[in-house]
């Protein structure tokens, strides 16, 4: 999963490096890597967040 953030991320640099014109594909896609990096977060530290316990 890290690679394919690591993918959105270097596809949005190389957008805006050799394509500018395709700048806004570029902001989309790191967008979408910065929420998935969150929801990735999230899903594993889900359970230090609320534990099972209090549900």
């Amino acid at each position: 999963m890290e690679f394919l953030l690591f993918c959105l991320v270097f596809v949005s640099a190389f957008l805006v490096a050799f394509k500018p014109e395709k700048e806004k594909l570029a902001s989309r896609l790191l967008v979408i890597s910065i929420l998935l990096s969150m929801f990735i977060w999230f899903v594993m530290t889900a359970s230090m967040l609320i534990p099972a316990g209090n549900l």
